[in-house]
């Protein structure tokens, strides 16, 4: 085996090429660890604090071994710095050689097909003409067909989902620009990497295609690594679901207008024919998501005594649209590739409908949620670890997960129970370089309201407008719901005189974007923030959680695991509730300290992290740092009155 200090360590070839090179001994120990699992084989747990470099540590070894190896991430920004920053390091300034690529999901390219039908529909009436220009010369010039090419396209542009490819819109081989489609490209190449680079997203969808009888993308790999690793059960749940939506419904009859206006001679003239049965099946999909609909945003289980009244009222009608639409489509005249794949997503949509209601999909929780803007129902998998077990530990040779949160109370067993583990595997666990004593506090004051109480959001704001007066802004602020998000909100905007951020007002990029850049913004947040933020330097140097993160305890998922540890002899609290509630507390209490010279406050305006028996629990998985209960002490440690402040 190569002699990975010869390369890391403080006379290695990484230190000798760059100046105010960081020796990192954790770096070369998991780097070590990986080696040794790639070349004999089997699953390693590595949790690694920020600051360790376990990027470089998992990298090196799957490079130098030659196997064919998969990387995938939870977040866009790390597939970049690994395919942009730290690869280009080990080939140029290592001399290492290999092949890499990049591989995002479909919706990240330009669809041709879709391209040119959005051109000749009245929807690129709406376009302003030098955008329809710009985008036309992008596309006779790109290589990729990447939107990440288009810098000017904001993140949530509606033109994009008009143009770009997705998995219920591509064709495949039926498509005539098959073999120019940047989708095809780009697997091609994948195809024919050493190492290529994806994100959980595309890995899972990957994985739930072959496991449903598709042949997959992504191919045979000897080594996986699964870096943030702590999302894979939400995200393998995710993709192992079926779900049906107001949003993909509206997705459907959108493309279907499209294609058909796009039509000619007698598929045109059929087109015409076809509007009254869109507008009914728009009518039926309102009346039917609108029943569905809840005042309060969230999930809730679908019960037996829902289904009847749903059935004869909204489903059957909606139902029977959806089965003259497809009987429509597939009768046109000249019918375009377009259109028959659109009433093949129209019968899908139908079948998936029907088996969720039907409420017998054995192993599933069947759910409706409403969100904001959409109304889904849907069943998920109760435990996925089977699945993990079959399909990925025990058919890739070699599988490394990573991330600084893996282990609550300094243990990896929650994490092995859920997702399959229940076989000898290698674990390592590296704390962070950082100087969490001198760098950090933790403050949960001790006069703060239960947080379940009323008196609880007014209580929120106040000790939050005292800390964001205290440092001067440079905020993030993490909550556990939209309901208090939404209410702290305005109370904060009249405590304070600075502007005061929400997420949705702005794309989230954009938000962190503001608040890195501000140096003194206040940005308030929810579930998407908790992970994946990294804003190092004095611009972020005060995040404030409002209660500890436990799972809604109506959430239908949750509760149905949890029944289903109650019947194998568990407490559910104990092995699930409580380690999945600290793991996320650990990723929100992550989002502070960054590099080794960021300093700030951690606020957790929870008084049960102190008050009750499960409270240290909750702290032995938090990095040691001074835990303070009064707004003075933390006022003078800010300021600098108080230096020596230790762990308890």
């Amino acid at each position: 085996m190569t002699d990975l200090a010869a390369i890391l360590g403080p006379e290695g070839d990484l230190a000798r090429s760059f100046a105010g090179y960081e020796h990192r001994p954790p770096q070369i120990e998991m780097a070590s660890a990986v080696g040794e699992v790639i070349s004999s084989e089997g699953v390693l747990l590595a949790e690694a604090g920020t600051g360790t470099g376990k990027t470089l540590a998992y990298l090196l070894p799957a490079v130098l071994s030659g196997k064919r190896t998969i990387i995938s991430t939870g977040t866009r920004n790390l597939q970049d710095q690994i395919f942009f920053k730290d690869l280009p390091l080990l080939s140029e300034t290592l001399g290492l050689r290999f092949t890499a690529s990049y591989l995002k999901g479909q919706e990240n390219y330009l669809c041709l097909r879709r391209f040119e039908e959005f051109l000749g529909s009245p929807l690129s009436l709406d376009v302003s003409e030098e955008r329809l220009h710009h985008l036309c010369r992008w596309k006779e010039t790109t290589l990729t067909g990447d939107r990440s090419e288009l810098a000017d396209l904001p993140d949530d542009d509606p033109l994009w989902r008009d143009i770009t490819s997705t998995l219920e819109t591509r064709l495949g081989a039926r498509c005539p620009h098959h073999e120019t489609c940047f989708v095809t490209r780009a697997r091609a190449a994948a195809g024919r990497s050493d190492l290529v680079v994806v994100n959980h997203h595309l890995y899972f969808a990957d994985l739930a295609s072959r496991a449903n009888g598709g042949t997959g993308i992504l191919g045979d790999h000897e080594v996986l690594i699964l870096d943030e690793a702590h999302l894979i059960e939400d995200i393998a749940t995710e993709f192992f679901s079926i779900v049906v939506s107001s949003g993909g419904l509206e997705s459907i009859l959108r493309d279907i207008r499209k294609s058909l206006r796009a039509g000619r001679g007698s598929a045109l003239a059929g087109a015409s024919r076809l509007d009254g049965v869109l507008e009914h099946v728009a009518v039926a999909a309102g009346v039917f998501f609108s029943r569905l609909r809840d005042r309060e945003t969230g999930r809730r289980r679908l019960s037996r005594e829902d289904v009847p009244s749903l059935m004869e009222a909204s489903y059957h009608p909606f139902d029977a649209a959806l089965e003259a639409l497809a009987a429509g489509l597939d009768a046109m005249p000249e019918a375009s590739e377009s259109i028959r794949n659109s009433a093949e997503r129209a019968s899908r949509l139908r079948s998936d409908l029907a088996e969720v209601l039907s409420l017998e999909r054995k192993g599933h929780v069947h759910w409706v949620e409403t969100r904001r803007r959409s109304v889904s129902i849907g069943a998920s998998p109760i435990d996925v670890s089977g699945i993990l077990r079959e399909q990925v530990f025990f058919r890739v040779p070699s599988v490394v997960l990573t991330s600084a949160t893996l282990t609550a109370g300094k243990e990896f067993t929650y994490l092995k129970s859920r997702l399959g583990l229940d076989f000898p595997v290698k674990e390592l666990r590296l704390d962070s370089p950082f100087d969490y004593p001198s760098q950090a506090v933790l403050f949960c004051p001790r006069d703060m309201p239960d947080p379940r109480t009323a008196d609880a959001i007014t209580a929120v704001a106040e000790q939050a407008s005292r800390l964001i007066a205290l440092t001067n802004g440079g905020a993030l602020l993490l909550f556990t719901s939209f309901r208090v998000m939404d209410a702290v909100h305005p109370l904060l905007k009249e405590r304070l005189d600075r502007p005061v951020s929400i997420q949705g007002e702005k794309p989230k990029h954009l938000l962190l974007q503001d608040l890195a850049r501000s140096g003194d913004g206040v940005l308030l947040a929810t579930a998407s923030f908790w992970q994946g933020v990294d804003i190092p330097g004095p611009a972020l140097r005060l995040v404030i959680i409002d209660k500890l993160p436990f799972s809604p305890p109506d959430d239908p998922l949750l509760a149905a695991r949890c029944e289903r540890i109650r019947e194998e002899g568990a407490e559910p609290f104990q092995v699930h509730q409580l380690p999945r509630a600290a793991l996320a507390l650990k990723q929100g209490f992550g989002r502070l300290i960054r590099t080794r010279q960021d300093r700030g406050i951690v606020a957790v305006l929870d008084p049960r992290l102190l008050r009750s028996s499960y409270g240290r629990f909750f702290l032995s998985t938090l990095p040691a740092c001074p835990v303070l209960t009064d707004f003075e002490a933390v006022r003078d440690w800010w300021t600098g009155s108080i230096t020596s402040l230790r762990p308890p």
